[in-house]
């Protein structure tokens, strides 16, 4: 391997597991099993096996002096056979003068003659080796034939040298190829093993990010252009299966065909008479392998089975590595790599380079020339093959590395990758709904024909690529369309958060069938069908909640959500949870005098909403809370104070509760222990799945904000409704669920920590009861109340709650 390109292209766990040593210690192995083998038929003594196996190390000898060895014969098994032979050779004759030495006074004499004897026939062994490849198993056999054919009445114990001695029982009836086959198999299995747990890491990781995304939405593309909606679990999930069936493949092919090679000249095993099948089954026990039915030295199958599964791991490798690559074009933005240090430019600063999956990119590409060349050498003559086997090894080696490369920095990139959920509802957007063209016309086909819906909608999409006008209007404008059509209808269908098809279950098909390869119990629930709870319906969103509320109070499950860390790593860690249909930036004013003020202030965006994943629904208060106790535990933060409004309030108050340990103070804003009935937030959900976010966008704006704020910041205002209808429908609907039917009263008494409760006198969601109810049963909880606010009453008045969250959290350190 190359010191200057090895690190890129001969990366990862399997580099190691084919270099020379690697190799070498393959080859002695299968001197070692032949030997074992041929001790378990009886065909030599136990010791000489013992012997030779001994000799078997690949400390013991020099691969470049073996390398240029084997240019007098064309393989470099033959002169290991040599240099082993000696090695076991010399071993006995240091052995036998060392019990030489150890006789009592006056039986010297004999003891040299016997040792004369024995080392002369080692030496006879040594020169039986001819410089032709497959005379050399004549040759050995005939120097130890007596032996051999003494051996099968020879005491097994018994350790006197027979013809040659253990040096004269290496090799016996092999040729090279079948030690050099058997060493390729034994090279490839031992590849395979840490290649598979290379692509086991990745399928996990994609399995992760498939659950995670399942709803986060995103543009599907077809040959490079913007298509229909899709999700990014939906993207990861068929990352994973492609996966998945390339490793199963492989797995095949590492169980199944990587056979043991023992066949002697011309595969016959003549050498070993009636014996070679025994020996042949024997020696592939020995080794871990599968026997085969009769000696392969031409039917060259298994080695084309093995690249076409290499090649076909390198391809599914190589689609996901190139997807990455254009997810991080500047232009999308979608996902990028990020690694302290990884994916700078020579020249150019500003970029960003997502460098581990271009190096898979470059190992898989490697795959196909290989895998070609080691199919042309699959036509090799007669028994055995002049230059076609020969031709294998180095391509062997070539292609098992360099996919093994690809496969290791394929793990590096996801490992790294990070998704950004926000761009991909940015570009969701660019066209101005075009991509929902065909719902709309499918929409229209009923009332209209399709033909007549099919141009009239390709009329407005013109035009709208044109610059004459938003495509809504457009379509609610048109004379054909505008009496079945108005702009409320129109906005909905071109929402594409509720046009994704059979997304979440084949998602959930793809991740289920990981689990079951990974003897993991499924991410989904199932009833009595066999289908996810997800799939029954929203009119079954309460009880579904219901019962996964009572579930994941016990076992809740977590995401990675997207966060920002304010401040001095020593300072007091403070978390700020955003409300419903919001995300982090509400509290963008906050952070500056927090910090100022001595706090470490991390905020995030809730599941589902701004950056961070859009898992499948319903979602629980324990799975919101257990979101931000593992963003605590990677940021390495044991408690810290909490500060939430409404629905952050509420996940603040279950941690509170739950996790006391994790939670040094507590201030809830604009919340409630008891946030409504189910049916309201049912209804809710749906109207966001079926509507679209706009509609509740321009109502949230209205509850969050009293009449004369929102006159007098228009801007904030307009800022605040783009950022709820910006909020992923589904995520904001799998949120309702949380809320549907809660009932936190049992759980207040048993918060200790200090707690301050805000409410707002102007809040229609929640007014000052609410607030009060929660006070009146924290212990020692108080409660303050801000006039002339709303239910949004941080952002509306700063200059009153931050004042108070600082002095409690100050107060109570």
């Amino acid at each position: 391997m190359s010191d200057l390109f090895g690190p890129l292209q001969a990366a990862g766990p399997v580099a190691a597991a084919t270099d020379d040593t690697a190799w070498l210690q393959a080859l002695l192995d299968a001197e070692a099993a032949l030997a074992r083998a041929q001790a378990d038929t009886g065909l030599i003594p136990p010791a000489h096996a013992a012997a030779i196996a001994a000799a078997c190390r690949a400390d013991l000898y020099d691969p470049a002096e073996l390398g240029a060895a084997a240019t007098a014969i064309g393989n470099p098994a033959a002169p290991l056979v040599r240099a082993l032979t000696a090695r076991v050779a010399d071993a006995e004759a240091a052995g036998r003068r060392s019990a030489i030495d150890e006789l009592p006074p006056g039986s010297a004499d004999t003891a040299v003659g016997s040792v004369a004897t024995g080392t002369g026939a080692a030496d006879a062994g040594v020169a039986a080796d001819t410089t032709d490849a497959d005379a050399e198993v004549t040759a050995t056999v005939g120097a130890a034939a007596a032996a051999t054919t003494a051996a099968r009445n020879v005491d097994p114990v018994d350790t006197a040298p027979t013809i040659g001695g253990a040096a004269g029982s290496v090799h016996v009836g092999a040729t090279s190829q079948d030690i050099m086959d058997t060493a390729a198999m034994l090279v490839a299995d031992r590849a395979l093993a840490v290649l598979l747990d290379d692509v086991a890491a990745c399928a996990d990781r994609l399995a992760e990010l498939a659950v995670q995304h399942a709803r986060t939405p995103q543009v599907g593309r077809s040959l490079l252009q913007q298509a229909l909606p899709v999700t990014f679990g939906f993207t990861a999930a068929g990352w994973l299966a492609a996966l998945r069936a390339a490793s199963a493949q492989l797995d095949r092919v590492r169980r199944k065909r990587l056979a043991a090679q023992l066949g002697g000249a011309v595969g016959t095993l003549a050498a070993l008479g009636d014996s070679g099948p025994e020996v042949l089954a024997a020696y592939a026990r020995r080794l871990g392998l599968p026997a085969p039915e009769l000696p392969w030295h031409t039917d060259r199958t298994r080695i084309a089975e093995l690249a076409g599964a290499l090649g076909t791991l390198a391809g599914a490798t190589a689609k996901i590595a190139r997807d990455i690559t254009l997810l991080a074009q500047t232009e999308v933005g979608e996902v990028s790599e990020y690694a302290a240090g990884a994916g700078g430019s020579s020249t150019m600063p500003h970029k960003h380079n997502p460098i581990a999956a271009v190096t898979a990119a470059a190992g898989a590409a490697q795959a196909p020339g290989l895998v070609a060349t080691l199919l042309a050498a699959g036509a090799q003559e007669h028994q055995r093959a002049a230059g076609s086997w020969h031709a294998e090894w180095r391509p062997l080696t070539e292609l098992l590395r360099s996919t093994g490369a690809a496969v290791h920095w394929l793990r590096t990139s996801l490992s790294r990758l990070r998704i950004h959920p926000k761009r991909m509802r940015d570009n969701l957007t660019r066209t101005g709904g075009l991509l929902l063209a065909e719902r709309v016309t499918t929409a229209l086909t009923p009332v209209v024909g399709r033909l007549a819906a099919h141009d009239a909608v390709t009329a407005c999409a013109a035009r709208a690529a044109a610059g004459e006008g938003e495509f809504a209007h457009l379509l609610a404008a048109h004379p054909l369309l505008a009496p079945h059509l108005d702009l409320a209808r129109v906005e909905a269908l071109l929402e594409p958060a509720s046009y994704l098809g059979s997304t979440a279950t084949f998602v959930r098909r793809a991740v289920t069938a990981h689990d079951a390869d990974r003897a993991r119990v499924p991410r989904w629930p199932r009833d009595a069908e066999g289908e996810s709870a997800a799939d029954a319906g929203g009119a079954a969103v309460a009880d579904r909640t219901r019962a996964r509320g009572a579930a994941h109070a016990a076992a809740p499950t977590s995401v990675r959500v997207h966060s920002y860390v304010h401040g001095d790593p020593d300072g007091v860690p403070l978390v700020l949870l955003n409300a419903l249909g919001s995300d982090a930036s509400i509290w963008d004013v906050y952070v500056q005098p927090l910090v100022d003020n001595g706090f470490r202030v991390i905020r995030y965006d809730m599941r589902g909403h701004g950056d961070s994943p859009v898992p499948e629904g319903p979602y629980a208060l324990a799975d919101l809370g257990a979101d931000v106790e593992a963003l605590l535990d990677r940021l390495g933060v044991a408690a810290a104070h909490l500060t939430g409004i409404s629905l952050g309030g509420m996940a603040a108050l279950w941690l509170a509760r739950h996790r006391p340990r994790r939670v040094r103070g507590l201030v809830v804003c604009c919340t409630s222990a008891r946030p409504g009935n189910a049916a309201m937030w049912s209804e809710r959900a749906a109207l966001a799945r079926t509507g679209g976010m706009r509609a509740i966008a321009a109502a949230s704006v209205e509850r969050w904000f009293t009449p004369d704020w929102r006159a007098s910041h228009p801007e904030t205002a307009e800022r605040m409704r783009r950022l709820t209808a910006d909020t992923p429908a589904e995520g904001y609907a799998a949120c309702c669920a949380a809320l549907s039917g809660l009932d936190l009263t049992d759980a207040l008494p048993h918060i200790t920590a200090p707690t301050l409760v805000i409410a707002a006198a102007a809040d229609p969601a929640f007014p000052p009861e609410h607030g009060r109810w929660i006070a009146d049963r924290i212990p020692g909880a108080r409660l303050e109340i801000i006039d002339a606010a709303a239910h949004l009453g941080t952002v509306e008045r700063p200059d009153r709650f931050l004042p108070l969250i600082i002095d409690q959290l100050r107060t109570n350190p």
